[in-house]
Formats: C-alpha cells, structure tokens, sequence
C-alpha cells in the first residue's frame, strides 16, 4: 500500500512538472525564433549586433527561457528613441519562443530608476555649434566662412576601424555633390592625419586638432557624420558607419540641394 501510495505521489510530481513546463512547449512543427535580446520590449535574434542595442547608459540584465537559455534584457535610458532602421529588425511576438514569458520576466526585472539619455552633443532642428579650426593646409574654417552654404562634418579618429573603412565611400559624396562642403575633423594633427587620409583616398577638407567638434561624439563613438543646411541648422545626425546612416545622409543632402 505504501509503495502505491509513494508511486501515486511520484505521477502527481511529474504531470504538475510536464504541465508547468507545457504552457510555454512548442511541437514540432512551430517555426519560432529563439530571441537573443529584448529592448524596450522588442525581441531580436543573434543576426542584429550586440553593439547597436546598447546605447550608453542602458541597463541591463539576464534573463533566462524555460529551457534554460539566456536572453539579454536592454532597459532604455529614458528619452532614448531606437533608430527605425534597428526597430524594423525585431522579430514580431508571435514569431518568438517563449514570448510571453520573457516579456513578463522582462517587466518584473524593470528597474525603478534608468539613467537620461545624454546622447551626442549635437540636435537635429538646432543650429549647428561655433568653431574655427584650420585643416592640413592651414587654411581657416568657421561658421561665417560655410555662411549660406551646405555642409557636411564627419568625425573621426585613427583608432576607429569603422572610420577608416567608409572613407573611400565618403570620398564618392563630394563627387556626387560639388556644390556641397565636406569637412572631416579629428582630435588629431596634419602629421597624423595625412598618412591615413592619403592610405584611404579620403578626399574631404581634414580639420586638424578638432577637439570642440570631436566632443560632440559623446559616449556614442565614432564616426559622426553631420549635415548642416544653409542657415546653419543641423539636418542629420548620426553615429555610425552603416550603409542605412549613409543612404539616410546622402537623402539628406539630395534634399538640401534642391533647395
């Protein structure tokens, strides 16, 4: 009588554990994503960078699926606006193992408290800041030279691989747009910087020593690429060496120079 009761027990045990454990299983058949992160309650797989979901000042904590496998939980800093072109990349809900679960376990993990979004040092609809540096020639370059004309900043630095490899690209905007200034500004002097320029055919006014304009980076890194109208408004702003920025930055440009 005893060993059936403890055989009865043992049944109750392991139906409560598979019942317990079915309200998040899948057959076989289900198609589902496992999510590799959430951000601002949004899931993506492996194939989005880690990079481009954290941006400075971000929270974040472990969480872990029925099976056991971890996912990344990214809490916003607050005022913090994810690009489009990140946002299109998350996986709808549906499409997610374990979905719900992970999105109450996201909610219960919230932390109380989330730091401010400081972001770059440069607003889109704001006019640009004051400078006066002079590029590799000595030549002098400030706000009242670039009065009344389109301009467009790139920052950068040596030790940014990003940087060096869309320099030649960047190269191809001031053929497509003669009528457009193109400056690039680094913390660096005409000695460091013409090696690089000249190893990357990269063809802009180089504004030396920069350091007013390379603070505009923030937490963000490098490169910022920035593009400024006529009546010295910021028009784009953006960190980053991604086809989507430059496209976005190149429609920018078209735009103005309609204009």
């Amino acid at each position: 009588m005893k060993n059936l009761f403890t055989l009865i027990v043992s049944l109750i045990v392991c139906l409560s554990g598979f019942s317990s454990l079915s309200m998040y299983a899948q057959t076989s058949n289900d198609s589902l994503v496992r999510a590799a992160a959430i951000v601002d309650g949004l899931f993506f797989d492996k194939s989005v960078p880690t990079k481009s979901l954290i941006p400075g000042e971000s929270t974040i904590a472990i969480l872990k699926d029925p099976e056991g496998k971890k996912v990344m939980a990214v809490y916003l800093p607050q005022g913090y606006i994810m690009e489009e072109s990140i946002v299109n990349k998350a996986i709808p809900v549906e499409s997610v193992m374990y979905s719900q679960k992970l999105l109450r376990d996201y909610e219960g993990r919230k932390p109380q408290t989330t730091y401010g979004y400081s972001g770059i040092g440069v607003t889109v609809g704001e006019p640009f800041i004051d400078f006066e540096y002079c590029d590799t020639e000595n030549i002098l370059w400030n706000n009242e030279k670039l009065k009344d004309k389109i301009y467009v900043i790139n920052l950068w630095q040596t030790e940014c691989g990003p940087c060096r490899r869309e320099m030649p690209i960047l190269s191809t905007w001031k053929e497509k747009f003669p009528n457009v200034v193109f400056l690039s500004a680094s913390r660096h002097n005409a000695k460091e910087i013409l090696p690089i320029i000249k190893q990357h055919n990269f063809t802009w006014t180089h504004l030396q020593e920069a350091t007013d304009l390379v603070a505009l980076v923030g937490q963000q890194g490098f490169p910022l690429t920035i593009v400024v109208d006529k009546n010295g408004i910021v028009r784009f702003a953006k960190v980053g060496a991604s086809e989507e920025n430059q496209a976005e930055a190149i429609y920018v440009i078209e735009e103005l120079s309609q204009n």
